[in-house]
């Protein structure tokens, strides 16, 4: 260990992301199964604004480092299997808006190969998210076809290129033009904005309606596409970033004989932490074939956290925002 000193992002309350300070920390040793992380880029995801305010399922105790996602080279280590000098991701509940972390090894897998550091410190979560939704939670199979709303978050973007993996025609809901566009390039069969998704959606599919709900907004829209679910479909409730949670209406999942499916991708893994190893290996061998990558829509300094919060927000965010040190 060489450095003595670091600055993270801290946060001393709950509350607002205004109240967020650029601080200087510590370094600490390490200890046995862990490394020491250079934090070359730190991906922003909307939980951590949730969890900044106190209002996400985690609270962590304060004051603690936002963050759940990283990339970056390890500087120190015990392990054979990362050498100081590798390039890797990381994925912790919090922690990464820093100039460097100490990770369990667990946490920590090889850099994705041709991705940039933005691109590595973007993938895990979302890319997760999708596949817990997906496969894991929803069984999607070629030839079916998947409702994304939200369909230009991180999450969104993720799912549109699983799902396009699979082989499903992707019907992508996004709110102006520049963002069908983006979920076009994604591989969405189609992009349609919110105002008149019914009826399209249902011209679309001739009457019949979407195998697959995938939600990460919930709201007004979760109650919308209800009507647009094929009979035996699934939905996918994977958050709720329109800051609404809507009630279900049980008389409808009863007359289309709908399966709700709640998922927690981070819960899911650490109730079957075997299934975190496998999943990771496919979606990093899909990676490295280039058949996923995340989109990102700008980088901005490890200082500029609150500024970029509240891009992500107020919903200005095509894919993902990432913060570099």
């Amino acid at each position: 260990m060489t450095k003595t000193k670091y600055n993270a992002i801290i946060c001393n309350s709950f509350g607002a992301i205004d109240d967020l300070k650029y601080s200087l920390f510590t370094c600490i040793p390490l200890k046995k199964n862990q490394v020491r992380i250079e934090v070359k880029a730190c991906g922003i995801n909307f939980p951590d604004k949730l969890m900044v305010e106190g209002k996400y399922q985690l609270k962590p105790s304060l004051p603690f480092i936002p963050g759940m996602e990283l990339s970056g080279i390890v500087s120190e280590s015990y392990d054979k299997k990362y050498p100081v000098g590798t390039k890797v991701i990381c994925q912790m509940r919090f922690g990464a808006y820093s100039e460097e972390v100490i990770a369990n090894i667990d946490d920590v897998k090889i850099f994705p190969k041709d991705f940039s550091y933005e691109e590595a410190a973007g993938f895990s979560i979302a890319a997760q998210t999708a596949y817990v939704s997906l496969v894991e939670r929803a069984n999607v199979m070629e030839g079916q076809t998947v409702l994304v709303l939200g369909a230009t978050g991180g999450v969104g973007l993720a799912a549109i290129q699983l799902a396009h993996v699979i082989g499903a025609k992707v019907i992508a809901i996004c709110s102006t033009k520049i963002k069908q566009e983006a979920a076009i390039k994604a591989g969405a069969k189609y992009a349609l904005g919110y105002e008149n998704m019914i009826n399209e959606v249902k011209e679309i599919t001739k009457q019949e309606g979407v195998d697959v709900i995938y939600d990460p907004i919930g709201g007004e829209y979760f109650l919308k596409s209800l009507k647009i679910i094929k009979w035996g479909g699934k939905v996918l409730i994977v958050g709720f970033a329109s800051g609404s949670i809507p009630s279900l209406p049980l008389n409808i999942a009863l007359i289309k004989g709908i399966s709700v499916l709640g998922v927690r991708a981070g819960e899911y893994f650490r109730k079957y932490p075997s299934l975190k190893k496998t999943a990771m290996i496919k979606l990093l061998d899909i990676a490295n074939k280039g058949l996923i990558t995340p989109i990102i829509y700008d980088s901005m300094n490890l200082r500029d956290a609150i500024k970029a919060l509240k891009k992500i927000e107020n919903r200005e965010v095509i894919g993902r925002l990432i913060l570099k040190p």
